[in-house]
């Protein structure tokens, strides 16, 4: 009997474990966005999965060099984000976990969808899948956009963003 109820206490601490980590992770900043002018004069906002997701939110279908196949992108545009913080820059440093940075010049978000994605096929991105953020140029679309120069602007794991 006594095996039996520490196993039950051990499942329920497990449990309340993860729930906590679940809450956690729901309010780590995952991506920050600076630059002079930005967020009312703050120059830097920060983004939780739930923020970003509180943004409207657009889809893309297309292939990446990364990927076999098609597959559906859900996040929100570059240029939305840029356009609700007030930015405008000839181009922004896009900057991932492992300290990768490329500059996307701002006149590529005013001619594609550029998209911040967050999901992969209705999943969040992880980090083991090119998450929580990736930058992806819709490059089923335009023909154009699938080449080398494009996709090195696909930054994945992506966390900073700053106007140049």
């Amino acid at each position: 009997m006594t095996n039996g109820i520490m196993t039950w206490a051990a499942c329920g601490l497990l449990l309340m474990a993860s729930q906590a980590q679940a809450r956690e992770q729901a309010d780590e900043v995952l991506l920050t966005v600076s630059g002079a002018g930005c967020c009312g004069g703050a120059g830097v906002a920060h983004y939780t999965a739930a923020a970003l997701a509180a943004l409207p939110q657009s889809e893309l279908v297309t292939t990446t060099p990364w990927t076999q196949g098609k597959h559906s992108y859900r996040g929100v545009l570059f240029k939305t984000l840029i356009d609700s913080l007030g930015l405008r820059s000839g181009q922004f440093k896009v900057s991932a976990i492992n300290d990768y940075w490329t500059l996307l010049p701002d006149a590529d978000l005013d001619a594609y969808p550029v998209l911040l994605a967050t999901e992969q096929d209705g999943k969040a991105l992880t980090l083991r899948n090119k998450g929580p953020v990736w930058v992806v140029y819709p490059l089923s679309d335009h023909p154009e956009l699938d080449r080398e120069q494009y996709h090195s602007q696909m930054v994945w794991q992506v966390n900073r963003i700053e106007a140049q």
